[in-house]
């Protein structure tokens, strides 16, 4: 099966899917007036004019930019205290970003049949590279089928490289005796499901990096509490203090690590944080670490305004940074 045309970019927070739908054949049958045969047909012809034509490549991104940016921030701010004005300032900033790479890879894809991806990249089209866009295809694509005077046809995708499977709803309409596609949904569906499926990936590929970790720093246990924060009392921040035993045959620059508050629906507050280990000497000592709370984020106001639970705090070390200069890391994103 012929890999798709896929446009998938969060800029920080928004995904959107650009879609014309390449497939050899669907349930729709092989009317000459079928959108996805002449969407098919117009990339194989590199024709992005009649392409644009069939697909209202606008309406889909800014379909899906809305609903993706509205369940990420959904998912990790706090309701309470991130203002509507809040919301629009930050998809107004990071939409024109995300429409200019999303045309100009699909006007590439048209044209060549491939995506190139060239440094330095914007937040968006890091994205595009980190979601892998050229490895998804579709798995089966329904029948047309209309409700309420609108028309609809799903097509179910699977992403080859992440090992995911997530649904696109179509929403088309005749336009002079052809089907045109009009908008685009279920990018929720692929954001959850991509965040789940990365998650997964990265963890399995950090698993003989993080047993080699915890050789070296093996984590004692740790004691934290809540102090004020700036003069106003608009934040608060965790104090906390981690035992350590280190056992490592050379000598560390520094220790990184994550401090994460776990909250419901695999939300997290995650704060990264580094230890200066130089003049440090292998053995169980202390060390002094500061969170500051962020009242943007619901697991960190949950703590400033219930207290700290501590089955829901957890520490992790990524990351060693020897005097040598050498370095045993997590990935953080997929290796090429």
């Amino acid at each position: 099966m012929k890999k798709i045309l896929l446009i998938l970019i969060p800029v920080l927070l928004i995904i959107a899917v650009s879609i014309g739908a390449v497939i050899a054949y669907t349930s729709m049958g092989k009317s000459s007036t079928n959108p996805i045969k002449i969407s098919r047909q117009a990339i194989s012809n590199h024709d992005a004019e009649k392409f644009y034509k069939i697909v209202d490549v606008d309406a889909v991104l800014n379909s899906a930019a809305e609903e993706i940016l509205t369940a990420q921030i959904n998912s990790t701010v706090d309701a309470l205290a991130y203002s509507t004005q809040n919301y629009m300032t930050a998809y107004e900033n990071l939409k024109p970003d995300f429409v200019t790479s999303a045309k100009n890879y699909l006007d590439e894809y048209i044209s060549t049949g491939k995506i190139t991806f060239q440094e330095p990249l914007t937040p968006a089209q890091k994205f595009f590279k980190d979601s892998a866009v050229d490895s998804c295809v579709i798995k089966s694509f329904s029948k047309l089928k209309t409700e309420d005077g609108e028309t609809h046809a799903k097509i179910n995708f699977y992403n080859e490289k992440i090992n995911f499977y997530f649904d696109i709803d179509l929403t088309l309409e005749k336009v002079d005796k052809t089907w045109k596609i009009i908008n685009a949904t279920g990018f929720e569906d692929y954001f959850s499901s991509y965040k789940r499926a990365m998650k997964k990936t990265l963890e399995q590929l950090n698993a003989p990096i993080r047993d080699k970790i915890s050789e070296i720093v093996q984590l004692k246990g740790f004691s934290a509490g809540i102090a004020e924060g700036d003069e106003y009392g608009f934040s608060q921040m965790l104090k906390m203090t981690i035992r350590a035993d280190i056992k490592s045959d050379k000598p560390i620059s520094r220790i990184v690590g994550n401090i994460i508050i776990e909250g419901k629906d695999d939300r997290e507050g995650v704060t990264p944080f580094s230890m200066d280990m130089v003049g440090r000497e292998n053995g169980v000592q202390d060390f002094d670490v500061v969170k500051t709370l962020n009242p943007f984020v619901r697991e960190d106001v949950n703590v400033m305004r219930h207290g700290l639970r501590r089955d829901n705090l957890h520490i992790e070390v990524t990351q060693i940074d020897f005097v040598d200069g050498t370095t045993l890391k997590e990935f953080t994103e997929l290796p090429e």
